[in-house]
């Protein structure tokens, strides 16, 4: 995923002694209601209001540079602002994400959280430091102004403790300009992508950009893909529920994979712990490398930093015969409401703006290339014609149709076991560099596995 997602869930839990400045004490829970997909209107109010003073409401967010910041104000803070004149919002950058679990655990905090993967909302959640939204979600129809997949995933414990802020997935990213030049076609099978990479090594060319110097996580990216394409989502799904064992070769010849080709050279050119996120992106566009298996998030990087590069995107392609080609897909994050804000009902309200005012979703996705929210009202295909860049539109209507079709697969960050998926993030880079074997490897992955599926962590996988 894009955004940095290591957390230590310990300081969620610890018990501070000092509270730390932020949202302040609890209030009453929501009132439950029958309409459905209700509209916001500012309404919601806070005794505060009596004061004279505006009852402040802080949201958070990740850090970005001066454009995307400048974005973020206009399509996002200013309408979240003008949508509810009775309180004074702002959104707060977090650039270090230890200083929000700190603050959160110190009774703190942001009234809105923007947590990175549903995997890393189980933590809130199983720590008590999110509140439950089901009463809301009763209140406002959440229940069905979502995919089934996205809004099913973001249950803990039975229980409703976030909304997905958008949907993504991982895609292959081709150099077209590369392939012309030395007249390689686009593979579609394993078949044909093996004897292509060994072509485009012996041409100096590295077949699979890739780095995670910075952000050593990054490597779900890849294993979300190679686990996802190998196995299939049903035997995938299988796995992550605990019924097919992860050290099985239908599971683990997908890690198998995975490691053979970094070890040839095929990903990252054997470099990949000291390549940066920018300068994967950078050898791709400046067509060092012919190919990157990178979020759909990187369309707009790619966009706007390297507006000369010719390039496309596809589902992954093939990756073992006869299970097709799979697009593994995710929630970007999750929108949660913190324990400590004394007005969760307008947070619940300010979550329910946001996913129903259709005019600003559209504005954002086809203006500033933000992800869409998976709610069923909105579809991609009402930005045609309407300046979105063609790649970038593409790439979502790829998304609409393998979501329809069923041939999607999973990513880490959204239906992987918070544990599970930690220690792969931590342990992959080992398994690269020949320190650790697969079956040890995956042998660990089951044991996470097993105890998130027998204490109720496991998220749901659809």
């Amino acid at each position: 995923m894009k955004k940095m997602k290591k957390w230590v869930s310990v300081l969620l839990s610890a018990a501070l002694v000092l509270s730390l400045v932020g949202c302040g004490g609890k209030s009453e829970s929501a009132q439950t209601g029958n309409s459905g997909g209700e509209k916001a209107s500012g309404e919601a109010k806070s005794d505060n209001a009596k004061s004279g003073e505006k009852p402040k409401i802080v949201i958070s967010c990740y850090p970005a540079d001066e454009a995307g910041t400048q974005l973020r104000d206009e399509y996002y803070t200013k309408p979240i602002q003008a949508a509810f004149p009775d309180y004074d919002i702002s959104v707060e950058v977090f650039n270090d994400r230890q200083s929000l679990q700190v603050q959160v655990a110190g009774g703190g905090g942001p009234d809105i959280l923007d947590l990175d993967g549903l995997s890393d909302v189980v933590e809130f959640a199983r720590a008590d430091r999110i509140v439950a939204l089901d009463d809301y979600a009763s209140k406002y129809g959440w229940n069905n102004m979502f995919y089934d997949w996205a809004y099913n995933s973001s249950f803990y414990d039975k229980k409703l403790y976030s909304l997905p802020t958008g949907y993504e997935s991982m895609v292959i990213y081709y150099n077209n300009d590369v392939f012309n030049e030395h007249g390689w076609k686009i593979p579609t099978t394993i078949s044909e992508a093996e004897p292509l990479m060994e072509d485009m090594v012996k041409n100096d060319v590295i077949p699979f950009s890739f780095g995670n110097s910075n952000y050593v996580g990054a490597v779900d990216w890849l294993y979300s893909t190679f686990m996802s394409g190998f196995s299939g989502p049903e035997v995938l799904k299988s796995a992550l529920e605990g019924k097919t064992p992860m050290t099985d070769e239908s599971v683990a010849g997908g890690i198998q994979l995975m490691a053979d080709w970094w070890q040839k050279g095929y990903i990252g050119d054997k470099a990949s712990q000291s390549i940066t996120g920018d300068d994967m992106i950078a050898l791709f566009a400046q067509g060092k490398a012919a190919m990157m298996i990178n979020g759909t998030w990187a369309a707009s990087s790619l966009i706007s930093s390297y507006p000369d590069c010719n390039w496309s995107c596809a589902t992954p392609f093939e990756m073992k015969e006869g299970v097709g080609p799979v697009l593994p897909i995710a929630s970007s994050g999750g929108y949660a409401i913190n324990t400590n804000s004394k007005n969760p009902d307008v947070c619940a309200e300010i979550l329910n703006y946001l996913f129903t005012d259709m005019d600003r979703m559209e504005k954002g996705v086809v203006e500033a290339s933000y992800c869409p929210y998976p709610v069923k009202e909105f579809s991609i295909k009402q930005c045609e014609g309407k300046g979105m860049d063609e790649r970038l539109y593409n790439i979502y209507v790829t998304m609409e149709e393998a979501m329809a079709a069923g041939n999607v697969g999973y990513c880490s960050w959204t239906f992987f076991p918070a544990d599970a998926r930690a220690y792969m993030n931590e342990n992959t880079d080992a398994l690269f560099l020949g320190s650790l074997s697969v079956e040890d490897y995956m042998t660990k992955v089951q044991e996470f596995v097993d105890a998130a599926v027998a204490d109720g962590t496991a998220p749901t996988v659809p």
